[in-house]
């Protein structure tokens, strides 16, 4: 086993080559769009905004009104700028992935492709030697060797996928992020921001959780391989397809998995907002519902305008 085969690796250098390239262009067709429409409309709710203080329709301090200005000024400039590239698409498309890669994989592999790589060179090495037990009177080592090489090629495949998969979502995710970005100025459409946001954690764990799987498979088979070895050849080709079977198993169980501890970690991102609103001394309630009657009365506190139940 010269770890000379690989198949994953430059496939998967190739898709996230491609993938860089649609980020550049997506990203900034995204910003050409969104650019002028939120210019506008920042400006019409500074504007309205200030006026309804000054005319005292809206209790808010002059200074917490021009302190939130300029935050939304900032969200503003990361939507429309090239600063997105440096604080949202770097982080979430090459620094986070490559982190988890090495915080998983540690220093096994030098990219994601090459773990799937390493993984195969087994299957190919295990493949050959039992397929050398063969004769003309004694096929069913190469049968073995056969169930060898497409069980290990299928979970191989399937985990890879499940990779690219991910990948491109998260790409997907990020072009459209100027978008959502420019969602999160105004409190009527900061929700989309936040389910937006929740996608790209959703993607990332599953990331993550595809490469523990296939750490977890690496090693099982490495500590298995000094038996497999020294076992009949045929046997421990059974036993391989029993691991490969376990890892698609494992593979396929990931994007549930995925998906319910991404949910709980949207679930706290409206918490996490109205945290931040709070501690910058705007109440801006992401959710509220207060109704009578039928009816429901608005009530001027604090810089927004939420439902408050009506007097008897």
């Amino acid at each position: 086993m010269d770890g000379s085969f690989r198949v994953f690796g430059p496939a998967y250098l190739f898709i996230d080559g491609r993938l860089d390239v649609f980020l550049d262009q997506g990203v900034g067709r995204a910003i050409a769009e969104v650019s002028g429409p939120l210019r506008l409309g920042l400006v019409l709710y500074v504007l309205l905004y200030g006026i309804a203080i000054l005319r005292g329709a809206i209790a808010e301090p002059l200074m917490d009104f021009a302190v939130r200005s300029i935050k939304l000024a900032a969200i503003y400039g990361l939507a429309t700028t090239p600063a997105y590239g440096d604080w949202i698409t770097q982080p979430l498309f090459h620094v986070l992935p490559e982190t988890l890669a090495r915080t998983v994989a540690g220093n096994l592999a030098v990219d994601v492709g090459s773990a799937f790589d390493d993984f195969f060179a087994r299957v190919a090495y295990l493949g050959e030697t039992v397929s050398r037990e063969a004769s003309a009177f004694n096929w069913a080592p190469l049968l073995v060797a056969g169930g060898v090489y497409v069980f290990g090629a299928l979970a191989a495949a399937l985990g890879f996928g499940i990779v690219t998969l991910a990948k491109v979502a998260l790409a997907l995710l990020i072009a459209l992020g100027p978008i959502f970005v420019g969602l999160s100025l105004f409190e009527a459409t900061r929700r989309y921001f936040f389910g937006w946001l929740s996608q790209a954690v959703n993607y990332l764990v599953l990331f993550a959780l595809i490469l523990a799987i296939l750490q977890l498979i690496l090693a099982l088979v490495a500590q298995q391989w000094s038996g497999l070895e020294g076992q009949d050849p045929v046997v421990a080709g059974l036993m391989f397809i029993a691991l490969c079977l376990l890892a698609g198993i494992f593979f396929l169980q990931v994007p549930a998995i995925a998906t319910g501890i991404a949910g709980g970690a949207s679930a706290g991102l409206a918490d996490f907002g109205n945290a931040a609103a709070g501690a910058g001394g705007a109440r801006m309630p992401f959710t509220s519902h207060a109704t009578r009657g039928g009816r429901t009365q608005t009530m001027r506190e604090g810089g927004s305008v939420r439902p408050v139940r009506a007097s008897a």
